[in-house]
């Protein structure tokens, strides 16, 4: 049947990044994320639902309005077709089990928090505060035996806890550690507080997720510094590196951790 699931989990992905596009531009204003219905940021008019078709409707409008032909942001087909490929791809990694309805949230969130904090450098407590919550009466549910976090691999039931601590508290230090060296913040309560929610579905491969964020973060840097799109003092969002990391640990943690003891003679 993956040829009738697998499709339809990335339809309804598409139909769920739309959505999670109203989020990203209206929880960071505090603005509800019902009504008023969609409409163009610019001219405020409401967008039909023959305009509303995630993806295809960016193409067939050239990626601006038909109401003023202000330009669409290439963030909103981006985030409908990454949150459409994440849950087809959760669906064929964890067929119809459990884990896949964590895992589902779990990428959902993960893909808000990025598109967010791209563009407003910001992670909202009014977003990640209740993601945590919602994971802890998840967590609740696993250690009454009706499982299954972590979702990267069967792990000790005590991993669970130990990543909420692990993924925060590494963060945590590090700020504390940085701050006084480069005199500025160089870790927001965002980034560990969303650190602290990746390690309740990544156990101890949080330290692998986090790891993961870390070099794309730096390569990223090296990468913009070198073609002067930004200098030494400039402030990249680490969110979305944090985001990449996990959703990577979440497909293929194990046989990366395995690969590097090998590598390393550790095994």
């Amino acid at each position: 049947m993956d040829y009738l699931y697998g499709p339809s989990f990335f339809i309804l992905g598409l139909a769920i990044g739309s959505f999670l596009n109203v989020c990203a531009y209206r929880i960071p204003k505090g603005e509800s994320i019902i009504f008023p219905p969609s409409h163009c940021t610019e001219c405020n008019h409401q967008i039909r639902a023959v305009d509303n078709i995630p993806v295809l409707s960016f193409i067939l409008l050239g990626g601006r309005c038909r109401n003023c032909g202000s330009k669409i942001s290439l963030r909103y087909p981006l985030v409908e077709l990454i949150t459409g490929v994440l849950w087809a791809a959760s669906y064929f990694h964890f067929g119809l089990q459990l884990e896949l309805a964590y895992a589902l949230f779990f990428v959902t969130i993960l893909v808000t928090v990025s598109a967010i904090d791209l563009e407003t450098r910001l992670i909202p407590d009014r977003l990640l505060l209740p993601a945590i919550l919602i994971s802890l009466f998840y967590l609740a549910l696993y250690l009454m035996k009706l499982d299954t976090i972590p979702i990267v691999n069967d792990l000790n039931k005590l991993w669970s806890i130990a990543g909420f601590f692990a993924g925060g508290g590494l963060l945590f230090l590090i700020a504390l550690v940085a701050q006084p060296i480069f005199k500025k913040d160089v870790m927001g309560g965002g980034d560990i507080k969303l650190a602290a929610f990746t390690g309740l579905y990544l156990g101890e491969y949080v330290f692998l997720a986090l790891f993961i964020g870390a070099f794309l973060g730096a390569l990223t840097g090296v990468i913009l510094i070198a073609a002067n799109k930004k200098d030494m003092q400039d402030v990249i969002p680490f969110g979305p590196f944090i985001a990449m990391g996990s959703i990577l640990t979440v497909f293929y943690g194990p046989q990366l951790w395995g690969s590097y003891l090998s590598l390393a003679g550790l095994s």
